[in-house]
């Protein structure tokens, strides 16, 4: 049976059931998470609101996908961004710390990389920060797999990173 009521036909059922089991274990645990997402373009905040019954474990979402939203939402320095690179981790950190402190969330999830194009097709950085935590970050190369399967292949990982941060 599929957990996901709008996305079932692009994600399959490993996604859904994880997403499943992240949110019913953020309820469980009376946490709230959130995200901030670029390459994604806001596929990952559908996600985690589209699990009936445990959605409400989300509580915002933030696609900044220009480099002047990253800055003008997440508070992202711009001249981090000109230093290291819109896609690079000390950006992608800087977007999951700055959801952190912008939402209710306890989680946040943040994704930044070159879905088909740009420096290095499928590079995309990852950053997951919690309160009280050191900030994970991990970085794929999903290589030049055309940009719908590098956004589902992200939304894995975030869905793992996440789950990891409980």
């Amino acid at each position: 049976m599929s957990h996901t009521e709008t996305l079932s036909p692009v994600v399959d059922e490993e996604l859904e059931a994880a997403t499943h089991r992240l949110l019913v274990k953020a309820c469980d645990r009376d946490l709230m998470l959130a995200t901030a997402e670029s390459c994604t373009g806001g596929m990952l905040a559908s996600l985690l609101t589209d699990v009936q019954g445990v959605a409400h474990a989300f509580d915002r979402g933030f696609v900044s996908y220009s480099n002047e939203a990253k800055t003008a939402m997440l508070g992202v320095p711009a001249d981090l961004i000109e230093a290291e690179g819109a896609v690079s981790e000390a950006v992608a950190v800087a977007m999951a710390e700055g959801a952190l402190g912008r939402s209710r969330a306890n989680i946040a999830l943040a994704v930044t990389g070159f879905a088909d194009s740009g420096d290095e097709p499928g590079l995309v950085h990852f950053a997951c920060a919690r309160e009280g935590r050191r900030t994970a970050t991990r970085v794929e190369r999903f290589g030049p797999i055309g940009r719908g399967r590098t956004r589902i292949a992200a939304m894995r990982v975030a869905i793992e990173m996440m789950t990891e941060m409980l």
